[in-house]
């Protein structure tokens, strides 16, 4: 196993799922749900979100070779959706994703798209094999760091907000959002040079 990919691509990804960006508005979603439930909700959500993103990951590559869409041109697509949801989270503001529901939710809007949303399924879809370090085992154990650290991070959520402003929330957010655009740039050069030799 090559742990420096597993630590580079689970902070790629924990920047995509965006845990402390979530966190206000599941928090807000579940502000009409007995307190009692929250806890189980959340869990069940993230494992939602997880059987997504295992899917994407095991069969998206298989699934978009089928419709002939090439890894070039999928890094491209991706990577303008990293950059819009990069440039959406530094300039966001928690007033504006804010939600409220009086119904308890279930798969939308907690699992899909907020944690494993178009952004989380196109990177998953084109990294297993993406570069030699990129391997099944590798990208998997990446995922589950993830998927551990997100887990905490939102299951938390209630301890987390008493104790962090919501200006260091947003500062949080828009940090992530700032290194987001970042690696979106290089993924789109990649697709670009990949597609077109240049």
């Amino acid at each position: 196993m090559d742990f420096t990919f597993i630590y580079s691509t689970a902070m790629l990804l924990l920047m995509l799922t965006d845990p402390f960006g979530n966190l206000p508005v599941f928090l807000a979603t579940l502000k009409h749900v007995p307190k009692h439930r929250h806890l189980k909700i959340i869990f069940r959500e993230v494992c939602i979100a997880l059987v997504a993103m295992l899917l994407a990951l095991t069969f998206g590559h298989s699934f978009f070779g089928l419709l002939q869409i090439e890894g070039g041109t999928l890094a491209i697509a991706g990577g303008l959706i990293l950059l819009l949801t990069g440039i959406k989270m530094v300039f966001a503001t928690l007033a504006e994703t804010k939600e409220e529901t009086k119904e308890e939710p279930f798969i939308v809007p907690m699992a899909i798209p907020l944690i494993c949303g178009p952004g989380v399924i196109a990177i998953l879809s084109t990294l297993c094999g993406s570069i030699p370090q990129a391997t099944y085992l590798n990208c998997l154990c990446a995922l589950l760091l993830t998927w551990v650290i997100q887990s905490i991070i939102l299951c938390a959520g209630h301890r987390i907000a008493r104790r962090l402003d919501r200006r260091v929330l947003n500062a949080i957010e828009s940090l992530m959002g700032l290194l987001l655009v970042c690696l979106a740039v290089g993924l789109l050069l990649r697709g670009i040079n990949q597609t077109y030799g240049l």
